[in-house]
């Protein structure tokens, strides 16, 4: 069964179709951790857009945190932190990048081995 929007499911199919290796784990609030055999490379949101923007809206209920705990998404807050809505194209070059620097880069491949190896997600 599929889940997220078109283009999460697009970028899932374009990974398998890369390597088999190459799997989705869900992590929490809709983002998915990207492995390679055992390697870390990168993390998506289901609900991604085609192209990434920045958010550059200032949303004054952004000040009250007791607000956005209360009433608002966690993804959302996620995203308006981190100022950025990564879209297909751009997670779709950073993977293909990062699984080229894995397969020809034995350092890349040791340190992204070792990240988020004891890394625990509540």
């Amino acid at each position: 069964m599929k889940q997220g929007g078109y283009w999460f499911n697009r970028l899932r199919d374009e990974c398998q179709s890369m390597s088999p290796y190459i799997r989705f784990v869900r992590v929490k609030l809709g983002f998915y951790r990207i492995y390679y055999k055992s390697a870390y490379i990168h993390e998506v949101y289901k609900e991604m857009p085609e192209v990434g923007y920045d958010m550059d809206d200032l949303d004054p209920r952004f000040e009250n945190q007791k607000y956005y705990e209360e009433f608002e998404d966690r993804a959302e807050l996620t995203r308006k932190i981190k100022n950025y809505v990564e879209g297909y194209w751009d997670s779709f070059n950073r993977i293909q990048r990062r699984l080229y620097m894995m397969l020809h880069d034995k350092e890349f491949n040791t340190n992204a081995t070792k990240a988020y190896q004891q890394h625990y997600v509540k």
